[in-house]
């Protein structure tokens, strides 16, 4: 039987190695040579030291900085920590740690907080490193540095997303969002005047940032225990600050994202208040109101069981008032066609009125022009329609397709297959 004789097992290469059993065979007992490595400076140099040296530089070179790099801020603070000697040590950083955890259970928060900071700064990058940074963001939050507190626990889940204190750091995040809310509705301070005596609230635009701690709490846990409720308590700030669009977009958000949330149904009934006034009247765009609509429908479908006997009498006033509104846009549009002799179009409007708000004050009124109207034919606006057949034949295109538009609208309307009827 045949025996390498080599000092240790090469690398070997599927040609190389069918090579050796050629000769191996042919030969009977022969010695292996160590074959010539093309990167070698001298073909007869030994390759032992390749496998033996650990930390070749290949393997080293990952951890150097090549070009512009070496030029960068963080490279040479690095390079200058290791060259005075605070480089990372992990033993010295978990010494650190235990020092700040004595500290911190004996609640001598501002004496820890600097041994913490000295473990992010020996040991980065690690588990010991993410402990160090939620400690941190606790010293800050015992000594009421809520602002700094609260940037704290956004950097840990930023650089670690998936840490184990995250539940905590939400619940830190939701009250320190409360705390500011309620006071800067006790003390509210403009925009541009800083706060600089009170070090637990931020230097400029309280509620600004509570609303964006608020944001933090549902954006670095979305399926958290708090995430529902960030969402209610922003969209409340919005509603008592009268800023109905935006509330109504965190009360459909929460709706939409956490259909089981306890505020359920608040978030509807609130959101049908904000779509209503957010509605400015019959001379502005009618999607709101629309909306409004299709919502106080839902609400009554959806929850009649959970409604009491005044969100119910409520929500049906809210309905009519609606209604009214949408009667009222209707009629501004049919007196609008109306006076432009545009008969036909007018017509529309008006037996819209009649038939889908019969229990308005304009739907009698409604009937009653749709009586003096009927018959009449429309007047045209063009007083030389073969001159302007001439001159712009497109018109008569764009008149053909607005009222085909009108006729598709009023054929749409009457179109109830497959949609259950609204409630009146």
């Amino acid at each position: 039987m045949m025996r390498l004789t080599c000092s240790r097992q090469l690398l070997l290469t599927a040609p190389v190695c069918a090579a050796v059993l050629i000769v191996s065979c042919a030969g009977g007992c022969a010695t292996l040579t160590k074959p010539d490595w093309p990167w070698l400076a001298s073909s007869t140099e030994e390759v032992d030291t390749l496998a033996d040296d650990e930390t070749s530089s290949v393997i080293s070179s990952y951890d150097q900085d090549f070009g512009w790099n070496q030029l960068k801020g963080e490279t040479i603070k690095r390079r200058f920590k290791k060259l005075v000697g605070r480089g990372p040590d992990e033993s010295v950083a978990r010494d650190a740690l235990a020092e700040g955890d004595e500290l911190f259970v004996n609640e001598k928060y501002r004496v820890a907080l600097a041994h913490y900071k000295r473990v992010i700064d020996r040991w980065p990058d690690s588990a010991i490193e993410e402990d160090a940074m939620w400690q941190v963001g606790e010293c800050l939050f015992f000594t009421d540095q809520y602002p700094k507190a609260e940037d704290q626990y956004d950097a840990l889940v930023k650089k670690y997303p998936n840490t184990r204190y995250l539940d905590r750091i939400a619940q830190r995040q939701f009250k320190i969002a409360q705390y500011w809310l309620a006071l800067d509705e006790k003390q509210h301070l403009p925009l541009l005047v800083p706060n600089v005596l009170d070090r637990s609230r931020p230097l400029f635009d309280t509620r600004g940032r509570a609303l964006k701690a608020y944001e933090h709490v549902r954006l670095n846990d979305p399926r958290g225990p708090l995430a529902d409720d960030s969402l209610m308590a922003e969209a409340n700030a919005h509603f008592l600050d009268r800023q109905w669009l935006d509330a109504d977009y965190f009360y459909s958000l929460l709706r939409t994202e956490h259909p089981d949330s306890e505020f359920l149904l608040p978030a509807h009934l609130f959101a049908l208040q904000a779509k209503l006034r957010a509605y400015q009247g019959p001379g502005y765009e009618g999607g709101m109101l629309d909306e409004a609509e299709i919502l106080a429908d839902q609400i009554l479908v959806q929850f009649p069981d959970q409604l009491n006997d005044e969100e119910e009498q409520r929500v049906l006033r809210t309905r009519a008032e609606i209604a009214a509104q949408q009667a009222t846009r209707h009629w501004k549009r049919a007196e609008f066609y109306a006076k432009g002799k545009h008969y036909s179009s007018a017509r529309i409007y008006y037996a819209l009125i009649a038939r889908d708000y019969p229990k308005t004050m304009l739907a009698q009124r409604a009937r009653d022009q749709l009586q003096q109207l009927a018959g009449l034919d429309d007047v045209s606006d063009n007083p030389l329609p073969a001159l302007t057949a001439f001159l712009n034949p497109d018109s008569l295109k764009e008149a053909e397709l607005d009222a085909m538009a009108e006729a598709d609208a009023m054929i749409a309307s009457q179109d109830t297959s497959g949609e259950s009827q609204p409630l009146r």
